[in-house]
């Protein structure tokens, strides 16, 4: 039985390792992304981190609903450019229904190569 426990812990020390080796090694590859317009004014859009690496890239923020009614239905666009200002795509995050004043928090995931402009704006429904 002693020898069980220690392989199981053994197994959860080597599994811990990995993973730490693992985030700090891929970490490195990111850079922070400072090149993004939000275009709307109304509800905010606040970018809280946003960083890129050569072929993806990850975007968390905040959105507020400061429109004075509450938000049925809505989605974040997010348009993505390369460095020579081509159009490589869009994702699109749809925000659950909140009231005024209340708060939503949101993260996405991309794939595009080379992206060094981002433009976000709101599309409602």
């Amino acid at each position: 039985m002693k020898k069980i426990f220690r392989y199981i812990v053994l197994l959860i020390v080597i599994y811990l390792v990995v993973e730490i080796f693992v985030y700090f090694l891929t970490k490195t590859y990111y850079r922070d992304m400072n090149n993004y317009q939000i275009l709307v004014e109304s509800p905010t859009i606040e970018i809280i981190e946003s960083k890129v690496a050569k072929n993806k890239g990850y975007i968390e923020g905040i959105t507020t609903n400061n429109t004075g009614e509450m938000i049925t239905s809505l989605s974040i666009k997010f348009d993505f450019y390369n460095n020579i200002g081509r159009y490589m795509g869009s994702k699109y995050h749809q925000i659950e229904p909140f009231n005024i004043n209340e708060k939503s928090r949101f993260d996405i995931e991309y794939d595009y190569d080379d992206i060094s402009e981002i433009k976000i704006s709101v599309i409602s429904e």
